[in-house]
């Protein structure tokens, strides 16, 4: 009986302490499950504090990414308007200089036309600064080629670093803005290039030094020197040639390198060059394709082909630089102020050849090319645009639009010579009569 009592007794036991670990493993699982409860809550709630952070964070980054849209395309916008003025003072600036011997400028007249070349070039290098900007992330579009002088190019170059020049302590010795020296190339590419390679010498030269720059043609192409003066023996020589100081440009801008130069030369046709001497001066030769010949002082009425040339255009200004500078590009021309009043006269003139602006208010250039070549009577007319806008996006829908060329504001007048010369000879059956301007007006539809 003790052993039925002890057995039981020991069963009774074990029972008891299986109870009791079942109610300890009960009540650890609902902590547990409690715990992963509220450990599920607080994960919900930190992704979901996450999740509105992450949706703060991308709404700021549009918020962001739309400011910086805007302000490129204001960037952008008042670049394109500033080149409508700029025009007009480069263009009557480039008249007077091309003319100034036979219009026998005084002095002081040839000392306020410098002047206000040297302000037009500070102002085109802000101008495309802006447009580089804007363009920055379309780096590797093709080079847009047209005639450039160099000379000219050279020039603007030196005198917008002018400034930059004059606190360094610097003489800048840049030969004169004279015609002759033209290339085929891109204008922006170039004036990028040559800014950089006058920047570069400059920052380099001692006070007092002067950097020196020559252009000369050499067989087909035409060659920019630009000479650095060595440094004093004091001072430690550069490591490598063209390694900029403060990783800027001259108006604080992204940097043009070496190789980026050298690119952007070798996609023109033509090429960079550094040669280095014993002293440490170093002398960047940028060759470029040369062009043929562009605007030349005027010729004698008698020898002086004409043709008959619609300029439509809504800036009077710029109209009346045009109307100067017809004759010396051997051309009638008559005018119009809106896309409508120009289709108007090209049906009723029949001219050789139509300079379009492309900024024209209500019908804009793009609307009145695409009516032109949809009228029988003018389709076969060259059509050469004339505009402000300069992105590479810009001039790819101008290639598409089919514009027999494709030219900037600022006009070069010698570009728009060699332009005209192109489009006319290929368009008439006289080419052979003059550099490329028809003696008499092209057969009409």
């Amino acid at each position: 009986m003790d052993i039925v009592l002890l057995v039981l007794s020991l069963a009774l036991a074990a029972m008891c302490a299986g109870l009791w670990l079942w109610l300890h493993a009960h009540a650890a699982v609902v902590r547990l499950t409690q715990d992963r409860a509220r450990l599920e809550r607080r994960l919900a709630q930190a992704a979901e504090t996450q999740r509105q952070a992450l949706a703060a964070a991308e709404a700021e980054v549009r918020r962001l990414t739309a400011e910086d849209a805007a302000k490129a395309e204001v960037a952008h916008a008042l670049a394109r308007e500033l080149r409508t003025p700029l025009t007009t003072v480069t263009g009557f600036a480039q008249l007077l200089q091309t003319h100034a011997e036979a219009d026998r400028l005084t002095p002081r007249q040839s000392q306020g036309l410098r002047r206000i070349e040297a302000a037009g070039a500070v102002l085109l290098a802000l101008v495309e600064e802006a447009d580089d900007f804007v363009a920055s992330g379309d780096a590797g579009a093709a080079p847009f080629v047209q005639r450039v002088d160099l000379r000219l190019a050279l020039r603007q170059a030196c005198d917008g670093l002018e400034p930059q020049a004059r606190r360094a302590g610097v003489t800048l010795d840049c030969p004169a803005a004279q015609w002759g020296l033209a290339v085929m190339a891109d204008p922006v590419a170039v004036r990028r290039i040559l800014r950089r390679l006058v920047e570069n010498a400059l920052v380099h030269s001692p006070r007092g030094g002067a950097v020196r720059m020559t252009a000369t043609r050499q067989d087909d192409h035409v060659v920019v020197a630009v000479h650095d003066p060595a440094k004093p023996p004091e001072e430690p020589a550069t490591a490598r040639p063209f390694q900029p100081l403060d990783g800027q440009d001259a108006r604080g801008g992204t940097r043009l390198g070496l190789s980026t130069a050298r690119r952007l030369a070798e996609r023109m046709g033509g090429r960079l060059d550094a040669a280095r001497d014993a002293w440490g001066a170093t002398t960047y030769s940028l060759a470029l394709p040369a062009a043929g010949a562009g605007l030349a002082p005027d010729p004698p009425a008698r020898d002086r082909p004409t043709a008959t040339a619609l300029y439509v255009e809504d800036n009077p200004a710029n109209v009346a630089l045009m109307r100067q500078a017809a004759g010396a590009l051997g051309l009638t021309l008559h005018a119009a102020t809106t896309g409508p009043e120009g289709l108007e006269l090209a049906r009723a003139l029949g001219p050789d050849v139509i300079l379009l602006d492309l900024g024209l208010p209500g019908m804009d250039g793009y609307e009145v090319k695409a009516a032109l070549d949809a009228d029988p009577v003018t389709r076969d007319t060259p059509v050469l645009a004339l505009t402000a806008a300069t992105t590479p996006a810009d001039r790819r829908r101008g290639r598409a639009a089919g514009f027999g060329a494709y030219l900037t504001k600022p006009l070069d007048l010698n570009a728009l010579a060699d332009a005209l010369t192109r489009a006319l000879s290929a368009h008439s059956p006289r080419a052979g009569n003059g550099p490329g301007l028809d003696a008499h007006p092209r057969r009409r539809a």
